[in-house]
């Protein structure tokens, strides 16, 4: 039993990668290029030259997989509740073959716990500490030379 429901989620897997290929290539691409053209890669980080929700997640990610918790925790904490979420999301995907249960109020817990994180460090940490840095080379500063002055009165 537990052999065919291994081998039935494989096939899942290989299934979405085959569905989700082009995806991949064009999230690769799109790294490779505006991190030559800008040094960054968060859209919201390039035009605003403030940090998103979401900056530092993708390092947090990948120190979480090595297991290294704390490093993870230091550059975003919401790393964990996305690994729960995909956690509870592939379960029913993969394991389950089934739509994700619940999936509108997990994806809506995960958005706000994102924001509360956000919210609280951007309060404790902003400028001064990475990820939470002010980006100079954002192109609202690069377009309007007043962008950079407001910021500096308001900083």
């Amino acid at each position: 039993m537990k052999r065919v429901k291994i081998r039935e989620a494989a096939e899942r897997v290989k299934r979405d990668i085959r569905q989700f290929w082009a995806v991949g290539v064009a999230f690769a691409i799109y790294s490779v290029i505006v991190r030559s053209v800008f040094g960054a890669f968060c859209p919201f980080l390039i035009v605003t030259g403030f940090p998103c929700a979401g900056c530092g997640l993708t390092r947090a990610g990948m120190y979480l997989l090595r297991g290294n918790f704390s490093q993870a925790a230091a550059l975003n904490p919401s790393i964990f509740a996305f690994a729960l979420f995909l956690l509870y999301c592939g379960y029913f995907r993969y394991l389950e073959g089934t739509k994700v249960k619940g999936f509108s109020l997990a994806l809506g817990v995960l958005v706000a716990v994102t924001l509360a994180v956000y919210i609280y460090r951007m309060y404790l940490y902003f400028p001064n500490k990475v990820p939470y840095v002010y980006y100079k080379r954002n192109l609202l500063a690069e377009i309007f030379p007043w962008y950079e002055r407001l910021l500096n009165r308001v900083m």
